[in-house]
């Protein structure tokens, strides 16, 4: 690992002593289940760790935030990580400091400690994440065949962490973060998946990446720094591959209700991204590891009044007509971001449904679906 020199000495303290052990409404099908990336989730209080699992368990798959993430002032902090020593409890994923705040993730044994079948709770806890934590239920570990590590991650308002299993032949993964430090992760077997972890001021950003076998580099990942949170890594490119375009627009903006809405789309080397900022300053960010060919589909939403949907669009919509649970209807354009059309509406929050539909010039039906807020889709 590589660190800012003023925190040497903290370091050397770090590897002489070891860790310090402390006592969804689902997205329809164009998010296919494994691809998407599944950024900054909603996170409990470690303090219930039972009630958070429940509650994570049906929580749309989406970043929320009610106020904008504290920013680490022109990148002066610091930051470290460790596998943990050979004493550290089971579970134990990797621990570190950041401007000399201890962490440590841990993970449950899949299908205990409040999380369901095919589910695990994994943990951030220490003085990083305040004092209380962050927990959140995840599908178990496992490897992504399509990419050699499979990050996701945890946030708070001043701290995100990124996890995930790595492929067999993954020696270990270098992170460069924007303030010039290089975090080295060395893989370590929880219940029999290796994985990796590490954590950042939110809102700093991550500029890389990669993963590394016995023989060299296998690929490098440019991840999607959302402005207000954390970074979500989509696309793994292999070493002399040129990097796709980057290109961005606001897809959908108003009010509803008095309040103002916007979603803003993301394409480049990360995939696609969408974030939403619904009412009462809540925002969620979503992406997907592609570039385009996503179909017709309301991709997520982000809670608040108003809720706030939006999606990807077939090149052949031309329009979408949006009816809410009063009756009334609201036509949407789809806006074109790099190779992908995106749309993107607000609808009352409430178990009330929402019906959208999508056509073409012709005025044929292309797709359609029923939105519940805070509960799912319907057909």
């Amino acid at each position: 690992m590589i660190i800012g020199d003023e925190n040497d000495l903290r370091e050397q303290l770090d590897r002489a002593f070891g860790p310090v052990t402390p006592s969804p409404a689902p997205i329809e099908g164009a998010v296919r289940r494994g691809k998407a990336i599944r950024g900054r989730r909603r996170a409990g209080a470690v303090a219930s760790l039972a009630v958070a699992a429940a509650a994570v368990a049906v929580a749309v798959p989406l970043s929320q935030h009610a106020t904008r993430a504290a920013s680490p002032a022109s990148g002066h902090y610091t930051a470290t990580v460790h596998v943990p020593s050979p004493n550290a409890p089971a579970g134990a994923i990797a621990y570190g400091t950041i401007n000399g705040q201890w962490w440590e993730l841990v993970a449950s044994q899949p299908g205990t400690d409040g999380a369901g079948r095919g589910q695990q709770l994994v943990t951030a806890s220490g003085a990083a994440f305040g004092s209380s934590g962050l927990a959140d239920v995840e599908p178990p570990f496992a490897p992504d065949p399509s990419s050699p590590v499979a990050l996701t991650g945890l946030q708070s308002g001043t701290t995100q962490c990124q996890f995930g299993a790595v492929a067999a032949d993954v020696s270990y993964v270098t992170v460069r973060l924007g303030n010039g430090i290089v975090l080295t992760l060395h893989p370590v077997t929880v219940f029999g998946v290796r994985v990796v972890a590490f954590a950042a001021p939110a809102g700093a950003e991550i500029v890389s990446a990669t993963a590394y076998s016995a023989h060299g580099e296998i690929a490098a990942a440019i991840p999607f720094n959302d402005p207000i949170g954390g970074a979500s890594f989509g696309l793994w490119l292999k070493p002399g591959q040129r990097q796709p375009a980057r290109f961005s627009g606001r897809v959908g903006s108003g009010t509803f209700d008095g309040k103002a809405w916007s979603a803003t789309a993301y394409v480049g080397p990360w995939g696609l991204c969408v974030v939403d900022r619904g009412g009462g300053g809540v925002s969620g960010s979503s992406c997907v590891p592609v570039l385009a060919g996503l179909g017709t589909s309301v991709m997520f939403w982000t809670a608040g009044t108003p809720e706030v949907a939006s999606g990807s669009a077939a090149a052949q919509v031309t329009r979408l007509v949006v009816t809410q649970p009063d009756g009334t209807t609201t036509q949407v354009r789809p806006v074109q971001v790099g190779a992908q059309k995106f749309f993107a509406f607000a609808m009352s929050a409430g178990h009330k449904k929402v019906r959208w539909a999508a056509y073409d010039s012709s005025g044929h039906l292309v797709a359609s679906s029923t939105l519940i807020p805070d509960a799912g889709v319907s057909g």
